[in-house]
């Protein structure tokens, strides 16, 4: 007797939200190069092995981006910078394209390209910033200009570079670029962008893909329900203050199942829970929702039916016929659906066959799969095994030689051409087999059956708390009714996106990357858009990095001497600042975020006053005071700040000081002046200073009320009021 083995695959494509909410600004490329590189390949070699049935999973956080970027509306500063002039970059711009052109795959990607390769070897293996200042005047116009086209030619999918006349003609060049080749590479990656969502709606219709969704913006659905459901992997864990939203939940799962039938034509019949995340009342909101399936992971169902799984020597999971079929939970609002991952073959694609030959690992993979079959009959199983395999689809292939593609057409072949082999969606799995009762749903994601990485540290409980906090000003604001519909949706949409599993993700001491400040920044962003849409003031927990897992240095050098500048708004002398302490704002950073409105703070004292200067990155002060207004702000349990705008060609300075009320304006001394520079002398005898004299300081810039920027944005300046002065 033969069986036939139903293999579920199930591409999970997913980027966090990198839209600042308040200045509408991508602070990172990720979904601009991954929708390049991989979203529309991944579907489009399909078309090679038309009886190959796969899922997609598109959360609809990460369409509502890629639309942003095919209709003009994303602004990101590596895309603007690669279409600047190479001969009218600065240095500036010149270091952070240094840094961010070459964050690609060193053999995959940029070793494709012999002129990117030895642009890479020039530039040299370190890209702090110190180190590509120097580097920087070794790259004039021409070399700058290659890099603009190459570090965007290469994450272009391979197969649209073999296709496309105009992409091979650029290839072919090899270098001495153009800027009317540059022109021409941008309409060409508008073209594929614009081709990603039609492809797979393409495809779903001719009934060869299922097009899935996961929460709109990627929460845990669990711990929305209740944050206290942490407890049941680990009865003694620690837990913020309970959060227990079920509606928010809810929320999450119809906003998204609403979006994807608005981009696709039909509403989506399962979903992939954000990391797999499950608990009994998030299964039964995904139930209620009418979702017929979702999906999670071996170890979630090992712990839901409390029967171990084991392995034999060939990889297979037993007892066979746990795993290997479809699960079937009655909720309180109605049965759903229930496939759980192979863990070690979804693994074997995501973190290990990348270093393999191709050709071989898609044997190996192919040799396992039969294998489960040829146990399940060896074991008299009746009806036919399910085996699922689920992952991220877009992350592993950068590793893969030819981005995965000799790996993905041997895969799909092999299972087109496989006699007791057949590839289906999540659908077509669950109704391959008659599905077993589960007896309840173990609270568990992927990542080791538990939420530990999302709630586990000490950094997750305190985002937590303030995401908390954040819902309970929703919630108020939503029972008063004194809030404008317009301005309570975006405070409720800010709220979804601050949600989300990505910040988290980040937090604690489980995962780190060089963009850690980057995802801390966009969390709090969110937040404090909550209560900006409310018109309430935030915490000022806000306006401080989460993180201390590492350490986040200030770049400051301190006062040399007493600084007594003339308040003018110029720097009339070399000497004038020559003693003062010095904050320049780190430049990568910055440029991420689009905004470099500063370039560097100046900062010391006199007997009399503590003076600030505010260097500006391009241009003079007075133009940036012509749009906005600068802060001066000093932290602590009395805080200060002083606001120096422009009114009616008047420098102004106002002087305020938090209390209950909110912030209240006094009298002052203060002076102000902004030419090419903005200076401020501030009377000592208005501060606060803390113990041993000591002065905290930040300068922001703010716009219509939305903080633009914050420098240092890692934590203040720090000053000690005698340690120059001798008081």
């Amino acid at each position: 007797m033969t069986r036939t083995v139903h293999v579920a695959v199930l591409w999970h494509m997913h980027q966090p939200s990198y839209r600042d909410p308040l200045d509408g600004t991508f602070v990172l490329p990720w979904v601009r190069l991954h929708a390049l590189k991989d979203y529309w390949g991944m579907v489009h070699i399909l078309a090679e092995t038309p009886e190959v049935h796969v899922t997609f999973n598109l959360v609809p956080s990460l369409l509502d981006q890629i639309g942003a970027y095919v209709s003009g509306e994303a602004r990101e500063a590596e895309l603007r910078l690669g279409l600047a002039p190479a001969d009218r970059l600065d240095d500036s711009e010149k270091v952070y394209l240094l840094r961010c052109a070459f964050m690609a795959h060193p053999e995959n990607l940029i070793g494709r390209f012999p002129r990117f390769a030895e642009l890479h070897a020039l530039r040299g293996p370190r890209n702090d910033e110190a180190s590509l200042r120097v580097v920087a005047p070794h790259f004039g116009p021409d070399a700058m200009r290659d890099l603009q086209v190459l570090s965007k030619v290469a994450w272009f999918d391979l197969e649209w570079q073999r296709e496309d006349p105009a992409l091979r003609a650029l290839i072919a060049k090899g270098r001495g670029y153009t800027e009317d080749d540059k022109r021409l590479l941008a309409e060409r990656e508008r073209a594929l962008l614009a081709a990603v969502i039609p492809a797979y709606r393409r495809a779903a219709d001719e009934g060869r893909v299922e097009l899935s969704a996961s929460p709109y913006y990627h929460p845990i659905l669990p711990l929305l329900c209740d944050s206290d459901v942490h407890r049941e992997a680990h009865p003694g864990a620690y837990v913020p203050r309970r959060f227990r939203h079920p509606e928010d939940a809810a929320d999450q799962i119809s906003r998204a199942i609403d979006r994807h039938t608005a981009v696709f034509g039909r509403p989506p019949a399962g979903m992939w829970p954000s990391e797999g995340s499950v608990s009994e009342e998030a299964v039964t909101e995904m139930a209620r929702a009418g979702l017929r399936w979702t999906a999670s992971d071996e170890g979630v169902l090992e712990r839901s039916i409390q029967r171990p799984l084991h392995r034999d020597s060939r990889g297979t999971a037993h007892p066979v016929d746990l795993l290997y079929r479809p699960w079937i939970r009655r909720t309180p609002a109605g049965p759903i659906a229930m496939l759980f991952r192979d863990r070690t073959l979804s693994d074997l694609i995501g973190f290990s066959y990348s270093g393999s030959d191709p050709e071989h690992a898609a044997h190996d993979l192919l040799e396992r799969i039969r294998r489960i079959g040829e146990t399940w009959v060896r074991e008299g199983h009746g009806g036919d095994p399910v085996v699922p395999i689920i992952l991220d689809g877009e992350n592993a292939w950068e590793h893969f030689r030819e981005g995965g593609r000799t790996f993905l057409r041997r895969l799909y072949a092999g299972l087109q051409q496989g006699p007791q082999l057949r590839a289906v969606t999540m659908s077509e799995a669950v109704a391959a087999a008659v599905p077993h009762e589960l007896p309840r749903v173990f609270a568990g994601s992927w990542i080791h059956s538990d939420f530990s990485v999302w709630i586990g540290h000490a950094d997750d409980r305190r985002a937590w708390d303030l995401l908390g906090a954040a819902r309970d000003a929703l919630s108020a604001a939503e029972k008063s009714g004194g809030v404008a519909p317009e301005a309570m949706e975006r405070a409720r949409e800010a709220f979804r996106a601050a949600s989300g599993s990505d910040w988290c993700w980040w937090y604690g001491d489980d995962h780190s990357s060089e963009n850690d400040f980057e995802f801390d920044r966009l969390f709090r962003r969110y937040l404090r858009a909550v209560y900006d849409a409310l018109a309430l003031p935030a915490p000022e927990a806000l306006s401080e990095t989460l993180i201390t897992t590492r350490h986040l240095e200030v770049r400051q050098s301190r006062p040399a001497g007493e600084v007594t500048p003339v308040i003018d708004g110029e720097i009339t002398s070399a000497d004038e600042w020559a003693a003062a302490g010095l904050h320049r704002v780190p430049l990568t950073g910055a440029m991420h975020r689009g905004g470099q409105g500063v370039r560097a703070v100046r900062f010391g004292t006199d007997r009399r006053c503590l003076s600030v200067l505010v260097e500006p990155s391009t241009g003079v002060l007075r133009d940036l005071l012509g749009l906005a207004e600068v802060v001066v702000s000093f932290p602590g349990p009395e805080s200060l700040r002083y606001r120096v705008r422009r009114e009616d060609g008047r420098t102004v300075v106002t002087r305020e000081a938090w209390t209950e009320m909110g912030w209240i304006a006094g009298a002052t001394r203060a002076l102000a002046a902004v030419g090419s520079v903005l200076e401020l002398a501030i009377p000592r005898r208005e501060l606060n200073p803390g113990p041993g004299q000591r002065l905290e300081l930040r300068v922001l810039v703010v716009q219509g009320g939305t903080e633009l920027e914050r420098h240092p944005e890692t934590g203040p300046i720090e000053l000690g009021l005698e340690e120059v002065t001798g008081g």
